[in-house]
């Protein structure tokens, strides 16, 4: 009997003289990318007046949602347009990062699932936009890591190919505590940042965000860089025999084989790399000579990430088991599952990195590898091909790790801080002084890359109507407001 219902059991033989025994505090949902955005949903009938969220959140392999009020799209009263709502990360601290797309019109927003409401944020600025040809790629992944240099504040993050000589690899970044969007220039050039297709995600982990190519490695920086440096980017290689030629993912059908068979996630304070083996990707990736005489003999393994990336051998294989044992195991038939189908992997147990979850059909399940048992199953009927159509920054289902507090508690807003708000509170004298020091840092560094803007781009002399415009976009100094 469940914990669960052992709660229900004793509420109904009204025990007064034994405390029932309450419900485990869960640590992790299954939350699916596409959140509910629909007046027609019953769940939003069950948003609290005055805020904009509902979280709808099952114990995992089961799916959750994130419920949003049909006020959250810019005009509610507009049905000429379909309107769609996706999240694009999700951080456990309660924020969530969401793209909702009006028509083929895309805003993004920050969810504070512990006040349940959604801010909107603001257009990247023109001067950014014209002068240095910058602008949210909805096709791009972005990231969402937290300020570890303002508490309760974050930063929105989208790696920008580069575009010239002049405009190597940049990071588009909005932070809540500065209210703007502002960029980041980058050392170390790569050849693979080349192709805007080749990410597969992004994510937040030890201070870092780490940008997926599933076909052949990772790249990776500290966007809390001092402002009188620039961030590095790194790349690091998939483990060996892993890395696949960067132009596969330019093929719809392998793109599809490799997000349906590999994936990067963090479990237990560390990233793991999971791959399925021992299937052929495409025939014109095989030679004739070298093709496999006989049937495939699949397995599914995980890489574990050393503390040190940038070491001579990062990866260390922590386990590699076939599928041939796995479906012997009377669990995997018991659970409904058929063996010899090759699921695909969805995401893994953010707890216990010996527990993967697999798509098979429209189940999801957990199996715990090394025992080759499936330990949960259960029905996760979810549109795939939409969430795969509309942004790439998040798989179709991950993990999302509840804050304490979880966010669903009554009373967390009681509990929130000033400082825990997106909008940042009053500052001491010598967090004043801080934001004046990089207000000019970011103001000089506008500056330069305005004037060079103007002499790369060789800007023709404007009309008067122009220079109007144009001067509202040159950089302004920003100081802190006072108290």
């Amino acid at each position: 009997m469940s914990a669960i219902e052992l709660v229900q059991g004793s509420r109904a033989g009204q025990e007064a003289e034994q405390e029932p025994e309450s419900e485990p505090q869960r640590k992790w949902v299954a939350l699916v990318s596409v959140a509910v955005l629909d007046k027609e949903d019953d769940r939003t009938q069950e948003i609290v007046l005055g805020t904009d969220v509902l979280l709808d959140l099952k114990d995992p392999p089961l799916p959750s949602y994130l419920v949003l009020h049909p006020s959250v799209s810019l005009d509610p009263r507009s049905n000429e347009e379909p309107l769609s709502a996706y999240i694009l990360a999700a951080h456990r601290s309660g924020y969530i990062l969401l793209q909702v797309v009006e028509g083929n019109r895309p805003d993004f927003f920050l969810c504070d699932t512990h006040s349940r409401t959604v801010t909107i944020l603001p257009l990247v600025s023109s001067f950014l936009r014209t002068c240095q040809g910058l602008d949210i790629c909805t096709h791009l992944s972005i990231g969402l890591i937290a300020d570890p240099l303002r508490r309760g504040h974050y930063v929105v993050a989208q790696l920008q190919p580069p575009n010239s000589f002049y405009h190597p690899n940049r990071l588009l970044c909005y932070s809540t505590a500065e209210r703007r969007w502002f960029v980041r220039h980058l050392t170390r050039e790569t050849d693979h940042m080349c192709s805007p297709f080749s990410q597969n995600g992004v994510l937040a982990h030890e201070g870092r965000l780490w940008w997926i190519a599933l076909a052949y490695g990772i790249f990776f920086c500290d966007p809390f860089t001092p402002d009188l440096r620039f961030p590095e980017l790194c790349f690091l290689p998939l483990p060996a025999d892993c890395q696949m030629d960067g132009y596969v993912v330019f093929e719809p059908h392998i793109r599809t084989l490799i997000n349906q068979r590999r994936c990067v996630r963090p479990s237990e304070g560390k990233l793991r790399f999971v791959e399925i083996r021992g299937l052929a990707y495409d025939d014109v990736l095989i030679d004739e000579d070298d093709a496999p005489p006989g049937p495939a003999n699949p397995t599914v393994g995980m890489w574990t990430l050393d503390d040190d990336p940038e070491g001579p051998d990062p990866w260390k294989l922590e386990y590699e088991v076939p599928f041939a044992e796995i479906w012997d195991n009377e669990t995997y038939a018991d659970a409904g599952l058929h063996p010899g189908e090759v699921p695909h992997v969805a995401l893994v147990d953010p707890n216990d990195h010996c527990v993967v979850y697999f798509f098979q059909g429209s189940k999801l399940f957990g199996l715990d590898v090394l025992k080759k048992q499936v330990i949960t199953c259960k029905e996760c009927l979810i549109d795939r091909d939409q969430v795969i159509m509309f942004q790439s920054s998040r798989p179709i289902v991950d993990a999302w790790e509840l804050s304490s507090p979880p966010p669903t508690l009554p009373g967390d807003d009681d509990d929130l801080s000033p400082e825990d708000n997106v909008s940042p509170g009053q500052p001491d004298e010598g967090e004043k002084k801080r934001q004046v020091t990089e207000s000019v840092y970011s103001w000089l560094s506008d500056v330069w890359e305005w004037t060079r803007g103007d002499v790369d781009e060789k800007m023709a002399p404007s009309t008067s109507d122009d220079e109007s415009s144009h001067s509202s976009d040159a950089p302004e100094i920003q100081l802190p407001s006072s108290p």
